[in-house]
């Protein structure tokens, strides 16, 4: 119960920080994506793997992030992709990871943060540390079945 407590005021002390860095930068510096915010960020662990999504918007575009991590000491990302429905278009990519914050999931939801980059573009991901809702689960898309055809 006490190492509940330690870790709720860790929680509350790093969630009332401010926030120095937007959650999605350019790199670049031609945008300014500043108006971007995290939306929804859920996922479930199984044993010793962590599978979340992110989503990121402006109301008008959104970023997806679909990550996979390895928990451990240190919990790393094993292999994550992103999707950015932008005017008009999608853009995809791979995710690499400059640094992953893991906390809990023994005795209550795990919490998921850090900085990743997109790959093969100049834009980065600042996810603060979030707790993780209880029940959430990622399911895969599933295809659209056909309907059959009539003669």
């Amino acid at each position: 119960m006490h190492r509940r407590g330690v870790l709720v005021l860790c929680l509350a002390i790093v969630s009332c920080a401010r926030a120095d860095r937007p959650v999605l930068q350019d790199l670049s510096g031609h945008e300014d994506l500043s108006i971007f915010k995290l939306q929804t960020v859920g996922g479930v662990r199984d044993g010793d793997r962590l599978a979340a999504q992110v989503m990121i918007s402006d109301s008008s575009s959104i970023l997806m992030l679909d990550l996979h991590f390895a928990i451990g000491s240190p919990t790393t990302l094993q292999s994550g992709n992103w999707r950015w429905s932008r005017s008009g278009g999608l853009l995809t990519g791979a995710i690499s990871a400059r640094a992953v914050t893991f906390l809990g999931g023994q005795d209550g939801p795990p919490s998921i943060g850090g900085t990743f980059d997109l790959t093969g573009s100049s834009y980065r991901v600042n996810l603060p540390l979030t707790v993780l809702p209880r029940g959430y689960k990622v399911k895969p898309v599933q295809p659209a079945a056909s309907s059959p055809r009539r003669p």
